[in-house]
């Protein structure tokens, strides 16, 4: 009975399974093994191991597995590898080992089994957790310092202000502890991601500091009425404005600061559209969106900005031939604490320079902008299949790409598209010549 229950157990499984014998041959493997490490089944008795899965280094420590069982004799009880398929993707596989004996085979001709199971999206929810607690952790430290500093002040009679101070961080304190509570316990968070907090941060520390150095008051109103200007936000214009002018207006500056960058910027706009939006906040929107989609994007590359109206609605949106943004990161990059490379993999460079490290600040501020005004945006991206992983590098130039013949490859190996929804009251004729359709 157990005989005829094992075999189908072992094809049911979600795990894969694979067994070696001593030389290092697959002889036996189960569907969830061959789907898991993407291979054919021709393939496992013809082949060796190492003539699997030495092409990719990535690949090194699960190899160290096998050959430890197989030569060794050795068998690992569980160990978390990563595993690099042949269509680029990389895994993180959980692998067990253990010996499979047979009565009359001798100790050193016993086979080896392995089972492994895809913890990939296990181990990318633990890395964003992570990314989330760390940003969390250095979040704090604003706060505090400004408490620490205000309450300091509180010993002067009278000083209304120093209160307020200590007031409105210690609620922000209070505000980020609920926060991390539910992130922590999987519940839904309270409100939305704010900005208007750290706004109120750096004006109530520009104040603390120009009321103990009035020396240097001058400067520092200077610096929070800049502050405001950026951040602060303002009332939605009275009346109907037209998007056209925002919009050639930010290409045409887009252009200009990335004069330096071999990178083509189109538009395509059929039609206009009247919305009650702001002016300055599509402008501050739209230029966010068109720096990303530059400094992601390779030399040789194109970026086009296309508005089409729709019905209550006019949807701008900016569709470049970048990198891309892989899934897991693509989960994420509106989160506001979460950024998709490891920090030291990020560079500071100059605005709009390919790979320029950035303050993470324009995709949460779209957001939160998008929440206040009453748009959408929304994301659609694919990483360019020959840099599967985030830390895959582009060269930055499509004539450097060693994997592609010409421009149109590089098209259509990856890109993002940023979309976004205004409410529309009203369309009119475009009054300016339609650029040229061709298609990325």
């Amino acid at each position: 009975m157990k005989e005829d229950l094992s075999a189908p157990i072992i094809e049911s499984m979600s795990d894969g399974l694979l067994v070696l014998n001593a030389r290092g041959y697959i002889v036996h493997s189960n569907p969830a093994a061959l789907e898991t490490l993407n291979i054919q089944p021709e393939e496992l008795f013809s082949k060796t191991y190492l003539e699997l899965f030495m092409e990719e280094q990535e690949n090194d420590a699960f190899n160290d597995i096998l050959f430890e069982g197989i030569q060794k004799r050795e068998t690992r009880r569980y160990q978390e590898v990563l595993f690099r398929r042949r269509d680029g993707r990389l895994l993180d596989l959980a692998v067990t080992t253990s010996f499979l004996g047979v009565s009359d085979d001798s100790p050193e001709e016993r086979c080896i089994v392995v089972v492994f199971k895809d913890i990939t999206e296990l181990k990318s929810l633990d890395r964003a957790r992570k990314r989330v607690l760390a940003h969390l952790s250095h979040e704090l430290k604003t706060p505090l310092s400004i408490v620490l500093a205000s309450f300091k002040r509180l010993v002067r009679p009278g000083d209304e202000k120093a209160a307020d101070r200590v007031q409105r961080n210690l609620d922000r304190l209070l505000s980020i502890q609920m926060e991390v509570e539910d992130i922590v316990k999987g519940r839904p968070l309270a409100q939305s991601c704010s900005l208007s907090p750290w706004v109120d941060q750096a004006l109530d520390l520009i104040e603390l500091v120009a009321e103990e150095n009035p020396e240097q008051r001058r400067a520092l109103d200077l610096i929070r009425e800049r502050i405001e200007q950026d951040f602060r936000f303002r009332t939605p214009a009275a009346g109907p404005v037209p998007i056209s002018d925002i919009l050639h207006k930010t290409v045409r500056i887009t252009r200009e600061k990335a004069a330096a960058r071999d990178v083509e910027i189109e538009e395509e706009i059929p039609g206009d559209a009247l919305v009650t939006i702001d002016p300055l906040v599509i402008e501050k929107v739209l230029t966010g969106i068109l720096r990303n989609a530059v400094e992601n994007t390779p030399d040789g590359g194109r970026i086009r900005v296309l508005v089409e109206i729709i019905p209550d609605a006019a949807r701008i949106s900016v569709t470049d031939t970048g990198t891309g943004i892989t899934a897991e990161s693509l989960k994420q990059i509106f989160g506001g604490f979460y950024h998709a490379r490891e920090t030291e993999l990020y560079s500071t460079r100059s605005p709009y320079l390919f790979g320029a490290g950035g303050k993470g600040l324009d995709l949460l501020r779209t957001k939160i902008y998008g929440e206040m005004f009453g748009f959408l945006i929304e994301c659609q991206s694919t990483r360019c299949r020959y840099i599967p992983d985030e830390r895959d590098l582009c060269p930055g130039a499509v004539d450097r790409c060693p994997h592609i013949a010409d421009r149109v490859s590089c098209f259509q190996s990856g890109g993002s598209t940023f979309i976004l929804t205004l409410p529309s009251v009203n369309t009119m004729p475009s009054s300016r010549p339609e650029a040229d359709g061709s298609e990325l």
